[in-house]
């Protein structure tokens, strides 16, 4: 399944609360949002008249918010399920892709034995059935047109084992889900990937990852998985010891080699983290970076692109506080001294008032200059961080360097204003607002090992920076950089490849993954799309081109939720993607096809142009 949510009603709703409130801002899409609140027969997008069809959308704020404007419960229904006589459109949560189909091609089963006969059904007949599942994939990855399935009504947590540390869950459960139902036992998830709605077959199946240099991505938690395949061998359970490659090729498997129906996971005790914000000048975060890589258990930079500066943010187990970290030292009680962190610690220096006053002079500022928009000051004061940075950028040119160096200097006196420390639940630090609606390219690449780390990380991010400002990029912030542990999975861009004999630098690899951003308008500032249509190629001719340029010398991968090749493809984007995989991951990767899915019924394009359509060379797969 791929990581993307429901589109009905049922995926999209038991949002957090703050996700809920971001979108309830006239940054995104009245249309969008008008349509998650009409009925299934009868869409009415606010500018045009109803057109009969169904249309779900993945976009789960928005779906946040047409609950609250509809005033009903989170746990209601927000629209019917699509009806078999109407064709279905789906939009993935960035409004940058979507996909319309046929009457009778999408389908949301309601039991394991549907879902098994539907797959039977669609290999007998060799018609399509693509996996999707919260459709958060910027790239649209589990979108095809030909046929799709969905299991958010297949979100059971089955069994939490205290003893094998372990939770089994169905795929269309979401990982925000897994978390509640693991807080009973004093259990949680190992790390988390930015936010929580991904239901846990995407999350796992695109290689979802947090951060930690000592942690591995999402996809390496994963003990046991079943999938359901378009083939004679119908369903088939899998771990490591009975499946060896075939396992680690089907956990991170994009989709393409039987729908995930249940997954079992590695799960760890319940902890609270420290979160430390701090702001240093590019040369001190490069002379730094070794020793914080080591010293803390999460880490991420958040580089500012035309300004000085890295927003770093570390978190770390409240019990096992780096003694030259922040916080409070005290007697251990056997002689030495530990850290802990004290309410004076937590005490912020600035308030919230006096942290947002950057943003909100430069917003002053530009709305002094649009007639158009009109905002008073409660409903500014309002805003949090997010909002105001979406709604800054909206109101200028967001193509125009200048615009973008002043909201990033502002943001810089933001976060300089915002450094300190918090206390929270693992689950709650290691989610974070990502922003409103964007277009998003992430790579990755190999930086040494965890005791002995190299300087690509920087070296890396120097030279993107310099690439930026002297071709005058208007990249807004944050680049975000994080690191992790390498996986086992052979699809993972933070694999290490295939080796026969484990090593100390196999074993402890480090891996970076750097990701980009253009925050794209909502209608209220776009009500052409034009501005979309013009950030949208200035991304992906200019920005994405300068990343994968400076990536070379790398050996960069992109993420897979985030790799785009058009159809001309004339960068040979999915043949650098097959050499650095390898010839013998591609090749296990389609004789695993050639045996679970023969006849591709779950493959998408971009599956298709990097793996092509046909069978493996020969059958590798050890």
């Amino acid at each position: 399944m791929m990581a993307a949510a429901s589109l009905t009603r049922r995926c999209v709703l038991n949002l957090p609360q703050s996700l809920g409130h971001r979108i309830s801002s006239k940054l995104f899409h009245p249309r969008i949002a008008s349509r998650t609140v009409a009925s299934s027969t009868s869409i009415n997008d606010g500018n045009q008249q109803s057109d009969g069809r169904s249309i779900i959308f993945a976009t789960i704020a928005l779906a946040a918010t047409a609950a609250a404007a509809s005033g009903r419960d989170h746990s209601t229904a927000l629209m019917e399920s699509p009806q078999d006589d109407e064709p279905t459109t789906i939009l993935n949560w960035s409004g940058t892709h979507s996909v319309q189909l046929k009457p009778g091609t999408y389908h949301e089963p309601e039991s394991v034995s549907e879902l098994v006969s539907l797959v039977a059904d669609a290999y007998r007949n060799g018609t399509h059935i693509r996996p999707v599942g919260s459709a958060l994939s910027p790239n649209g990855l589990a979108f095809d047109p030909r046929g799709m399935v969905c299991l958010s009504n297949l979100d059971k947590i089955i069994e939490v084992n205290k003893e094998d540390m372990t939770v089994t869950v169905q795929a269309g459960a979401r990982v925000s889900q897994v978390i509640e139902a693991l807080r009973p036992y004093g259990l949680t998830l190992p790390n988390l990937a930015s936010i929580a709605e991904q239901q846990i077959g995407g999350f796992v199946s695109v290689g979802a990852h947090g951060t930690g240099a000592s942690i591995p991505p999402c996809d390496d938690f994963v003990t046991a998985l079943t999938i359901v395949t378009p083939s004679d061998l119908g369903v088939v359970k899998m771990t490591e010891k009975t499946h060896g490659n075939l396992f680690r090729l089907a956990r991170l498997g994009l989709g393409g080699l039987g729908i995930l129906s249940e997954v079992t996971l590695k799960v760890v005790p319940a902890h609270r983290l420290v979160e430390q914000t701090i702001v240093l000048t590019h040369d001190e975060a490069k002379k730094k970076l070794s020793t914080l890589l080591k010293r803390h258990k999460h880490i991420r930079y958040m580089w500012i692109p035309y300004e000085d500066a890295v927003v770093v943010v570390t978190n770390d187990d409240e019990n096992d506080l780096p003694l030259l970290g922040a916080g409070t030292e005290v007697k251990d009680g056997k002689g030495g001294k530990k850290k802990i962190v004290t309410d004076a610690d937590i005490e912020s220096k600035y308030s919230r008032s006096e942290q947002l006053e950057p943003l909100h002079k430069l917003l002053h500022s530009l709305l002094r200059n649009r007639a158009d928009i009109s905002i008073d000051d409660d409903t500014i004061n309002g805003m949090g961080f997010g909002d105001l940075r979406d709604l800054i950028l909206a109101s200028g040119n967001m193509l125009d360097p200048d615009h973008i160096k002043r909201c990033n200097k502002a943001e810089r006196e933001f976060w300089a204003k915002a450094q300190g420390l918090r206390v929270l639940p693992s689950d709650q630090l290691l989610q974070f607002d990502c922003g409103g609606q964007q277009w998003v390219y992430e790579v990755c690449f190999p930086v040494g090992t965890y005791g002995l780390p190299n300087s690509h990380s920087t070296d890396f991010m120097h030279e993107l920076l310099q690439q930026i400002e002297s071709s005058g990029i208007p990249a807004p912030s944050p680049i975000e950089q994080r690191w992790t542990s390498a996986s086992t999975s052979p699809l993972s861009p933070a694999s290490v490849g295939v080796h026969g004999i484990e090593t100390y630098d196999t074993k402890n690899a480090l891996f970076s993954w750097v990701g980009i951003i253009m925050y794209l308008p909502s209608e209220d500032n776009d009500p052409t799309g034009y501005r979309r249509e013009f950030i949208t190629k200035a991304f992906n001719e200019q920005y994405c081109k300068i990343v994968r340029k400076v990536g070379q010398k790398y050996g960069l991968l992109c993420h897979w939720a985030k790799l785009e090749i058009d159809d001309s493809d004339d960068e040979g984007i999915a043949a650098s993607v097959r050499a650095r995989l390898g010839s013998k991951v591609v090749n296990d990767y389609n004789a695993a096809r050639d045996l679970y899915d023969p006849k591709r019924l779950l493959s998408c394009d971009k599956i298709d142009k990097v793996f092509g359509k046909g069978g493996a060379v020969k059958d590798s797969i050890s």
